[in-house]
């Protein structure tokens, strides 16, 4: 099928910007993603927060999210920007990608919406039911959940022969995790999420009114929560739509019409990984408790390193 030149200088502008929004956005986002899982994760294991049941839930879904960000970011951003995919010619890498990758968007989306139902029950006469031994519990069950019930991606995950592509082996296969990450990871939890969401919003003047040390701690973390739920909707939606956009408007074949789906893919890669790598920068901007907590924490670094030896001083110094 021949090109028109007006066509092949589209797609030769179509590929340098797909390479210079890898270099720009998506190495950005995976940088600042990381730093920000890091922090989330010391943060949250502070004493302040570390004996809440809600940020238990976000301290397991900040690790998958950096997961995510190691894994799904990492690998996108070797195969828009440096045209090497390994998983594309190994076998073994080819199924751990798609399973690794699947298994921790699910893990964080699920983690975020049992901190929503968490945040809900608190303040309900079931509050008993948000505790840390529970929280517990539920994440390792979550866990095995979603280890078990996308297992059979490791089996229908093949590299087609002619392509050299990794996907899935079948187009029967196709279109049921379609169809299965659409509905549950763009549709389900995200519905889940908003409704319960809104139930914590309508305790919150509830909350405010508590002047302990719990209450306010609650009130902090439904923020962050509320907050976090709302960037995760409006992006997954958006990923979502170009998904569904790539679905049912985009079934043309040809060079340019495949070089159209694969930049409109691209896109809505970078959408998809935005929650991902900026829950830290949201935490920061909604609560000012957790603004304080990460001043202690660089505070208490910057103190280690700069107080000088004293053998007249207490050995064991507290720090807040």
């Amino acid at each position: 099928m021949n090109i028109s030149i007006e066509d092949q200088l589209i797609i030769d502008n179509l590929k340098s910007l797909q390479k210079q929004l890898t270099y720009t956005i998506l190495i950005s986002l995976l940088i600042i993603g990381i730093i920000g899982c890091i922090f989330n994760t010391i943060i949250f294991l502070r004493p302040y927060f570390k004996l809440s049941s809600c940020s238990r839930y976000f301290l397991a879904s900040s690790l998958a999210n950096a997961f995510q960000l190691i894994i799904g970011l990492t690998s996108s951003i070797l195969d828009f920007g440096f045209s090497f995919h390994p998983h594309h010619h190994s076998l073994i890498l080819c199924k751990f990608r798609n399973y690794s990758i699947n298994i921790a968007g699910f893990l964080s989306q699920t983690y975020l919406l049992f901190a929503c139902i968490d945040r809900y029950l608190i303040t309900t006469r079931y509050r008993r039911m948000s505790r840390l031994f529970i929280a517990n519990r539920i994440i390792i069950f979550i866990a095995c959940f979603w280890f078990i019930n996308l297992s059979h991606m490791l089996i229908y995950s093949e590299i087609s022969s002619p392509e050299y592509f990794c996907f899935y082996s079948s187009s029967s296969y196709i279109l049921f995790i379609s169809l299965h990450n659409l509905i549950l990871s763009g549709l389900i939890l995200p519905i889940l999420m908003i409704i319960f969401g809104l139930l914590t919003l309508k305790n919150i003047q509830q909350i405010r009114r508590q002047v302990c040390a719990r209450k306010r701690r609650n009130h902090y973390l439904s923020l962050m929560l509320l907050t976090n739920v709302g960037v995760s909707v409006i992006f997954t939606f958006i990923y979502t739509s170009g998904l569904i956009y790539l679905s049912f408007f985009m079934s043309n074949q040809g060079e340019f019409s495949s070089l159209k789906r694969r930049f409109i893919s691209f896109v809505a890669i970078i959408f998809y990984y935005i929650p991902y790598a900026i829950s830290f920068y949201v935490n920061i901007l909604t609560s000012q408790r957790f603004r304080c907590e990460f001043k202690k924490c660089l505070h208490w670094n910057r103190r280690k390193n700069d107080k000088p030896i004293n053998k007249n001083r207490n050995p064991h110094p507290r720090f807040d």
